[in-house]
């Protein structure tokens, strides 16, 4: 089986098990959990064929570090990159990923939340101080409120829950940091929409907005690209970069996750009625 399908059969069959740990209360989350249902791959087929043959310009441009606890993950990120781009370092705890990234000319982070050592928000806090111009993709294992606020606050470069990488998620995100800068998945856009981050009320900040801002801030808040929300509107991808950044400006915000932040917290947009449905 080639390395890219092994990497992606694994996140499948993480995917029931994710879901049942997003039913658990959130301090039992911090336990192993041991069991693991069973998984019929079988319509996964083609698009774990298919991936095995994609690649992106940003990964073979860039010089990779990788980092996860997981161990059969890294191995199969590892061989992956043979064929995407250079990989000039791979580890499981946070100072040994650190040390990669001072040894060497790497210019893109991918890691995940767990490690064995440390955490993928306080890697990210720490590689961008050592290297300001680092892009960092951090897969999300656990999804839990406080993990997606303090990745956030390190100034992370994108956030993808991991059980999505095999639908093309991960490709998404990486052409995201590299046209927008930030990229937020639907997963990581439901747990903030429904972490009530505010009581307030819609203050005055949104009088600011235009009719059309407050549309292309409803698609950043749902973790939809600049193309999919210019798409959606019958916008050019130039006009919606540009309400963009309006919009950063007007609420203010730092980047796209900053702005969901804002957005949700002072009220700005409409939380669902129920919460969404992870497949």
């Amino acid at each position: 089986m080639p390395r890219a399908c092994w990497l992606e059969l694994c996140k499948i069959l993480a995917v029931k098990n994710s879901a049942d740990q997003r039913n658990l209360q959130d301090d039992a989350l911090t336990k192993p959990v041991t069991w693991l249902q069973p998984v019929d791959i079988t319509p996964q087929i083609p698009s774990l064929q298919l991936t095995s043959q994609q690649s992106h310009p940003l990964l073979r441009r860039s010089r990779t570090v990788i980092a996860t606890a997981d161990r059969v993950l890294i191995t199969s990120w590892v061989g992956w990159f043979d064929c995407l781009g250079p990989l000039v370092g791979a580890a499981t705890g946070e100072n040994e990923t650190l040390s990669c990234l001072e040894s060497s000319d790497a210019d893109l982070l991918i890691c995940t939340d767990l490690l064995e050592s440390g955490n993928g928000p306080s890697l990210v806090r720490k590689a961008k101080q050592l290297k300001p111009d680092l892009k960092a993709l951090m897969l999300i294992q656990r999804p839990l409120l406080r993990t997606l606020l303090d990745a956030i606050d390190a100034h992370c470069d994108g956030l993808c829950a991991h059980e999505l990488v095999g639908s093309g998620t991960l490709l998404a995100a990486l052409s995201a940091i590299e046209s927008d800068g930030t990229y937020l998945d639907r997963v990581v856009a439901g747990v903030l929409r429904h972490g009530r981050l505010g009581n307030g009320q819609p203050n005055s900040q949104n009088d600011n907005l235009s009719l059309r801002e407050e549309d292309v801030l409803r698609g950043i808040c749902k973790g939809m690209s600049n193309q999919e929300i210019a798409d959606e509107l019958y916008l050019s991808i130039d006009t919606v970069k540009s309400h963009v950044r309006n919009l950063l400006q007007k609420l203010p915000a730092r980047d796209r996750t900053h702005a969901v932040v804002v957005a949700f917290r002072d009220g700005l947009v409409e939380l669902p009625p129920r919460m969404p449905r992870w497949q």
